[in-house]
This record gives C-alpha cells, structure tokens and sequence, in this order.
C-alpha cells in the first residue's frame, strides 16, 4: 500500500515535468516562429512597397509619355508628315532631349518618314521588327522590348498609333534610355545590405539585374540550375503579384554561393505588354538580428521551466484531486440540463421534428408539430419506418443515403408524403443522438413548397427576361454614368457593331461613338442623369471602322441603389437610306413633272418660232439680209429644242420607240463617237459579258446614256484617265430589292460606266441627277445631262446608283430589265460626203481607220491626197520635194504633236498652210498651247462641207 502510494505521486510528478518540458519547448519553438514570420512579414511589406512605387512609377511614366505622344499624334501636321510636322517634331525634341533619345515618325508600312536627330533613318524600313508588326496589326501603343542602341546605351521604344479621320497612318515613336529609367526607379530600391530589384519582360528576359552579366539574358538561362528561382520567374511571366523564397547566388558574391532569398513579384503594366518586377533580399541577413532574441528567449523559458517544475511538485496532487471532483459533479449537471434542454426543443419546436434507429430505421418518437404537419396519430408514426414517409421514386436512394449517415450533420432536400398523400418538398437537418438508450439521428423537417413556388417564379421571371434581352432585335446596354464603361449589354449591341461579347465588355461609349467628343458624351449623360430619361440619335463606328445612325432611348435605373444609363440602341442606318432614298424619289418626281410641263410649253413655242422663221427665208430672196437673221433663228430655234428633248426624256415624257436592243452591240456602234467625245488622252475600254440578255430600250436613248456619261467622265479627268465601259447580267434578289426602292427582283442587264476622275464629295452626289444642278463654269453646261440619263433610265423600268469619293474617280451602275425571247435589231447609217475641190494635201493622223476615211472624204471633195501616219513621216514626204497645197494635221499624236511637226515642216518648206484639226475644243487646245491665235483650226468629227470650206478658204488666200 505504501508503495503504491509513492509510486503515484512520483509518477504524477514524472508526467507533469515532461509535460511541462514540452510545453515549454512548444512555447519556444511557437515563439521563435512568431518574431521568425513577423520579421519576414515586415521585409515582405517593405519589399511590396518598394515594388509597387517602382511599377507605379514606371507605369506613370509611359502612361504620361503616351498621352504626350498621343495629343502629338491627332495634329494634322504630324499625320502628314510635311515641313511643319517636321517643324514640330523637332521643336518636341528639342523640348525633351534630356529625357527622350530620339522621335521617329513611321508610316502605315513601316517606313521611317522622319527621325530625329538620326535623319539618316528616313526610308528605312522597320515593319520586320516584332513592335512593329505588332502595332500594324492592333493598331493600338506599342512598347518595344529592351534593345541595344547604336550609341551603346540601352534602350526601349513606345509608339503610338496616328490616324487621320478614321485612317490609319502609322505612328509617332520615342526611344528612352533604359538605363535612366533604371536608375530613377530601380537602383533607388536598397533594403539592408544584400536588398536589390530585378526586373524581366514578358519574355522571360532579365531587362534589369545588379548581378553582373544577367541584364539582357535570359532567367531560363541565368537560372537554369536554380528551380526555385526558375518556379518564381513562371508566376511573374503569368502577370502574378505574389511572395516567393528561391535558392539563387547572392549578389557581389565572387564565387557565386547559392544562397536563400527572400522575395515579393509584381507586374508592372506598360502599353501592350507588361514587365514583372522583383524585390530581394538575402534570408541570412534578414534572421541574423533574431539571433540575440532567440538566446533571451531560451533563458526566460528555462527558467519558467525551473520554476513550474518546483510549483508543480507541491499542487499537482491537490489539483488532481480537485479537478476530478469537479469534473464529475458539472457533467452530471451538464447531462441533466442537455437532457431538459432537448426534450423541451423537441415538444415546442414549431418545426417537424422525428427521432429515428440508425440501423433498423424505426420511427422512435415526433413532435406535436410533426403530428399537426402530417396528419398522422403517434401510434401510427411509431408504426413507420423512415422510408414510408417518402413517395416512392426517393425511398430506395433514401435507404441508402439515411444507411451511411454516422457522427456527422446531414443537410439535404428531398420530398415527403403525408398520410393523405400529398407530396411537399422539405429541406431535412439531422445528427446522431443517443434516446432511451438507443442509437439514433434527430431530424428537423423545414417544409419549403412556398420557397420552391417564389424559386420557380423567380427563374421563370429570370428566363422571360433573358429571353427578351437576348431576343431584342435592338441593343440593349447598361452603363456606369461615371466611367461610361458597359456594366451589361446583349448579343445585338455586339451584332450591331461587330465585336465579340469579350471585346465589348472592355469598351466605353468612348470607344464606340463616332461623331461627339468625350466631353459632350458625359455632358449628355449628365443631362440624362438629371432629368431621368433622354431620346437622341448619334453615329456609332463598328470595330471595322464603318459609321452607323443609332437611334438612343436612355433612362437611368436604380440597380442596388446604384442610379445606372439603360439604353436601348436602334440600328436605323438602313432605315435613313431609304428615307433619303423616298425623298429623292418623290423630289425627282415633282422636278420631272415640272420639267416635262415646261418642256411641252416650250416646245410648241419653239414649233411656233421655227415654223414661223422658215416661212419667212421661203418667201424672201436668199440675197436678202435678212435671211441671215432668219438662219440664226432657226439655229437658236433648233438648239433650244435639243434642250427641250432632254428635258422630255428626263421627265420621262419624250416620244421615243422601244426595241429590242443587244447593249454590246449599241456600245461598240458608239465606241467610235464616244472616242471622239472623250479626246485621245483619256483611254476607253469595253469589256462585255458574252452573251449579253437583250433589254426593250429606244436604241437613241442608250447613245444619249452613253454620251452624257462619257461627257461627265472626260469633264472629270481634265489630265487625262481610263474610260471603262462593262456590261454583265445580274439578277437581283429581294434582299437587294429591300434595300433599294423602285427595284423589283429579276434578271438585269447591268451597264457600268467608270472613270479615274477627280470624283465627288457626298454633297455633290446627293444633286447629280436634279435637273440644271451643275458644278461647271457658267456656260460650261446646262445641268441636264445627268437628270436626263436618270430620266430614260426611270422611264424604261431601269435603276442607276453612283458611287464616287474625292480624288478616286466615279462609278454609274444602270440595270435594264430583261427582255425574254427577242433579239436587238441592229441599223446602219451613212452620210452623203460633198464632191468638190482641187489641190493636193498632206494628210498627217496616227489613227489609220480615221487617216483611210479622211482621205476618202478629201478625195470625194476633188483633192489629190499623200497620206503621213506619223509626223516624222510627215516631215520626210516634206523633204523630197513634192508638190503639196496644205498639210491637214491632227493635233495630238504620239512622239510629236501638230504644233511641232508645223514648225519643222516650215523650216523646209516656209510656203506649206497649214490646218489644225483635233476632237478637242479649240479652247482646250489652246490653252496647252498646242494652237495659238492666228492659226487655223478645225474640230473633229469632221463636216465635209465645212471642211471643204475651210480648205478652199485656205488655199484662196
């Protein structure tokens, strides 16, 4: 007995002091790593600091850089380059050269246009270099990796896009040292002894490292043998922000002693692309000063040692003692108070309560609340097991749920059937409990059909709403009135402007509005945000530049109490074009009524003139003076009435007689003529479809499209240019049809007349086919022209767009309706040629079909002729000595024109007369100076009985 009573208490005392030991122990080692992980915690929050002010200020930098660059880029003097861009260019730099090394302008190809001071670079091109290709193609600022300048120093790029309108010109550039940018932010970074800052690119090259030979290598490379390091690199090239601890030499370390670091990473965002920096500092050095806090440490916990060893000895049996005592007494209590505690939750619940076996699943007792919710008497439940209370598709899975359920809450929703059996879902909790002895769960049984019900209403109501969003033909956007960025918006606002649903979750109303500036949007939405709702139209540009007519409802709505811009965006750009296409309509209606009005008036006024007139010469002898009057009256008479059958065709009104016409046919009749209205140094070119569909046209009409055509192109290209005439068979489709008013599908023989002329703006193409709108001198025309094209193409069921921009030239589309089962008739003409006249003549023309007739006409008229198919030959027959009365020359001919030939002819032969002629107006000849005044002149298409005139005019003097 007595050794047993020793034997406890030395035993107790052995426990205690172990215990004590290791607790001790654990109080220290907790200690320890508590001052351990603080310190690294405050080295962390010291680095982050750094690295942040650091990325912070880098950012700061190229963001300001790019504003500067970008206010530069929007002046029209640096899009186009010229020597008051260059002026400014060089001003900018001069302003800057402290901090910038050189300013470059670049065009749309990658050509340097300007670079300052390295002038030498201009022509070069840099489209091969990875910045470069990246900035065509995105169009966006673009900073170029670190790269060796020339000078030896190095260097980064930032471009920046410029446009001019909404073209894209190329971009204005800066190079910045790096090594300035370096020091100001980087070398800066000193934390203790051993701290530094490091810096990588996208690309996992070292931009930045005070480790001798690492700047502008590789991290792969440099860390190869380091995976800490390489694992830490991997997070910063992923754009990560984060802490690491990596095994690396440390810096200044001659022998290159791989060494613990502590560091933190964070990118740093620049234009394009993003850097990672980080901050480093050596782990010895950081735990170094814990070492004297370690040894106070050791002591203070030694001797508390020491001191609860010795209290323990003389409590630890009194406590034990105590304790149990105590124990005991409050778990009874404990017990007894659960056991009053739970049966009283159980009785008054006003929820479902059940008590079922674990493992023969009987029902052991409910609730009253249980009894009321179900239906069921208490002998009755007790009769159940806890499948019967669920319908029959759920008992099985509940058997087998309900069977692996042990010493854990269960949560889960199924359904239960009353005694009437009626089915409800519920929502169950339940726990393992001990009752009467026996291993059971309690379960508390929520009913949620009213939840369920709101739920499904809820999601109907979600659905209806997502479908009306989604289904909306118009977009539909949600703004924040602070940033104008898009908070929400649906699949057509996307559509509408052909961006992904990604891409438009990153743009502003900024981005997408074409016609107001930054400043009047938010002034618009200000004005919205005060009165509440809004309505306007704006123009839109897609992401493929195209302008759009948007009709805007606006209101703001209350989102978490937050006011936000609704907007319902309506597409109405077809819309307008219609419009304007109805208004023009009805306008070329009402003009041709008029026209047509005046035209008949006119014209039976004319009948009256010329009738009138040629009674008169009739009755007079022809060497009266006053014949002469007459002449001139039925003249203007007659040129009056020319108009007049323009206007008539115009207003659709002019007699005319429908054929079936072949319009490769009629096109190569005209071909001749229209070459001869157009002047030799604008070329025509026909290319027609074969076979071509016949059309039901009076065949005069199609020469009067053809000329006024033709004349409208030759006015555009004063300088000379192309001519182009196409024919094809089109069919037209009702898409085509619904955007194109008047126009019903079907086959279409489609005629296009296109030049390279100096075009027209939108305004000028807006009036082209008004009657007597001209943009000719005064006296230069008459306006009807074009009105009469659209006249006779309206008239015959035709359509006819223009589409031309300044400085590209113009193209006229006509569609003539199909004509089934019928052929073109084709006619011929000719004219009587005069038959006098004597003498021989030089006959100088380069076109030999043109020399054959003329010398036809020449010889019918009574005049020997030589032909000369250039003026070199021209000058040889000259200088044989042949007997020649007058040389006829055409005016502009290949190698040498008239004027030329002339002067040389004369120099042989001092005596030769000679007579210009050319298919251009006497005026436009001279004014190249190719006639002057005193020489004689004659315009092509020659006139027999003129130019039989004119020659014996000539050789009479």
């Amino acid at each position: 007995m007595t050794r047993r009573t020793i034997q406890k208490p030395a035993l107790t005392l052995l426990v205690l002091i172990c215990t004590c030991l290791c607790l001790c122990g654990l109080v220290f080692l907790f200690s320890y790593q508590q001052a351990r992980q603080s310190a690294i915690t405050r080295l962390h929050d010291e680095q982050m600091i750094h690295a942040k002010q650091a990325a912070q200020g880098i950012q700061d930098y190229f963001s300001t850089w790019t504003g500067i660059l970008s206010s530069m880029a929007r002046l029209k003097e640096i899009a186009a380059a010229d020597d008051s861009g260059r002026q400014q260019m060089e001003f900018f730099y001069d302003a800057h050269r402290e901090q910038i090394r050189s300013f470059t302008r670049v065009d749309e190809n990658g050509i340097v246009l300007v670079s300052i001071p390295q002038r030498e670079m201009a022509g070069k091109n840099i489209a091969s270099q990875k910045h470069i290709q990246e900035l065509l193609r995105t169009r966006k600022p673009v900073v170029s990796d670190v790269f060796k300048a020339v000078q030896g120093y190095d260097a980064i790029a930032l471009h920046v896009p410029v446009y001019e309108g909404s073209r894209f010109r190329g971009s204005i550039a800066i190079v910045i040292n790096f090594q300035n940018l370096a020091g100001r932010y980087l070398d800066v970074i000193k934390i203790g002894k051993t701290g530094h800052a490091w810096v990588i690119s996208r690309d996992g090259t070292e931009l930045y490292s005070p480790v001798p030979g690492h700047s502008g290598q590789s991290i792969f490379a440099n860390g190869r043998e380091y995976p800490t390091l390489l694992a830490m690199a991997a997070q910063m090239l992923r754009g990560l922000s984060g802490t690491a601890t990596y095994t690396a030499p440390s810096e200044g370390d001659a022998h290159g002693t791989p060494a613990r670091h502590l560091a933190v990473y964070r990118p740093i965002a620049i234009g394009n692309t993003f850097w990672s920096i980080a901050v480093t500092s050596s782990e010895r050095e950081i735990l170094a000063s814990l070492t004297a806090y370690r040894n106070r440490l050791v002591l203070a916990v030694l001797i508390l040692l020491a001191g609860g060893v010795t209290v323990s000895v003389f409590v630890v049996r009194a406590m034990v003692i105590v304790k149990e005592e105590e124990a005991r007494r409050e778990a009874e209590e404990e017990l007894r108070a659960n056991e009053r505690r739970y049966r009283d939750l159980f009785e008054h619940n006003p929820a479902p309560m059940l008590v079922y076996e674990r493992g023969s699943m009987e029902m052991v007792a409910v609730n009253e609340a249980f009894l009321i919710a179900y239906g069921y008497t208490m002998e009755e439940v007790l009769s159940l097991h806890l499948p019967d209370l669920y319908p029959e598709s759920e008992k099985r899975k509940i058997t087998e749920v309900a069977a692996g359920l042990s010493g854990h809450t269960y949560v889960g929703e199924w359904h239960h059937r009353r005694k009437d059996g009626t089915v409800f879902p519920i929502v169950v909790t339940s726990h393992d409990a001990l009752y009467q002895g026996r291993t059971c769960r309690i379960a508390v049984i929520t009913d949620i059909t009213d939840r369920k019900r709101m739920e499904k209403a809820v999601e109907e109501e979600s659905q209806f709403n997502r479908i009306l969003l989604e289904q909306s033909p118009d977009g539909i956007v949600i703004i924040e009135p602070a940033t104008a960025r898009f908070i929400n918006f649906n699949g057509a606002a996307c559509r509408q402007l052909g961006y992904s649903s990604e891409e438009f979750a990153e743009l502003t109303v900024f981005d997408v509005e074409a016609r107001e500036t930054q400043e009047e949007t938010r002034t618009r939405i200000a004005d919205i945000l005060a009165n509440g709702r809004g309505s306007f139209e704006t123009v839109q540009r897609t992401r493929t530049g195209e302008l759009r007519n948007i009709e805007v409802n606006a209101q703001i709505v209350t989102i978490h109490d937050h006011p936000v811009y609704y907007c319902i965006w309506r597409d109405v750009t077809e819309h307008k074009k219609l419009e304007e296409q109805l208004r023009q309509s009805q306008k070329m209606e009402s003009v041709g009524r008029l026209a047509g009005g005046v035209a008949h008036d006119f014209n039976n006024m004319l009948g009256v003139i010329i009738g009138s007139a040629e009674l008169c010469r009739h009755q007079l002898p022809e060497e009266s003076p006053v014949h002469k009057y007459l002449e001139h009256i039925l003249k203007a008479a007659q040129r009056s009435s020319e108009i007049t059958r323009q206007l008539l065709a115009f207003s659709r009104k002019e007699i005319v007689s429908p054929k079936p016409v072949n319009l490769n046919s009629q096109i190569i009749d005209s071909e001749k003529m229209l070459c001869r209205l157009i002047g030799e140094d604008i070329r025509l070119t026909f290319r027609p479809a074969t076979p071509i569909w016949t059309v039901l046209i009076d065949p005069s009409q199609v020469d009067q499209i053809l000329m006024n055509l033709s004349a409208n192109s030759r006015d555009a290209m004063p300088d000379g240019g192309i001519l182009n005439i196409e024919t094809a068979n089109v069919r037209l489709d009702a898409d085509y049809c619904r955007h194109h008013s008047g126009c019903t599908p079907g086959d279409y023989v489609k005629l296009t007349v296109s030049d390279t002329g100096v075009g027209m703006d939108r305004e000028t193409r807006e009036h082209i086919f008004e009657p007597f709108f001209t943009t000719k001198g005064l006296g230069m025309g008459t306006g009807l022209g074009l009105a009469t094209v659209y006249g006779i193409v309206t008239q015959n069921d035709g359509q006819i767009s223009v589409y031309s921009e300044p400085g590209h030239g113009t193209v006229f589309t006509i569609y003539f309706p199909r004509l089934r089962g019928a052929e073109a008739d084709e006619e011929d003409a000719c004219a009587a040629i005069p038959s006098t006249g004597s003498g021989t003549v030089l006959l100088v023309e380069d076109e030999e079909m043109l020399l054959w007739t003329t010398t036809r006409m020449l010889e019918e008229m009574g005049y020997t002729v030589i032909q000369a198919g250039s003026p070199a030959a021209a000058i040889g027959i000259c200088g044989k000595g042949e007997r020649i009365d007058l040389v006829l020359t055409d005016v502009v001919m290949p190698g040498m024109n008239g004027r030329e030939m002339a002067e040389r002819i004369r120099a042989i032969r001092p005596e030769v007369k000679v007579l210009f002629m050319s298919g251009y107006t006497a005026d436009i000849v001279a004014q190249r100076g190719i006639v002057e005044e005193g020489m004689h002149y004659i315009s092509k298409p020659l006139d027999a009985r003129r130019l039989n005139e004119k020659i014996a005019q000539m050789l009479a003097q």
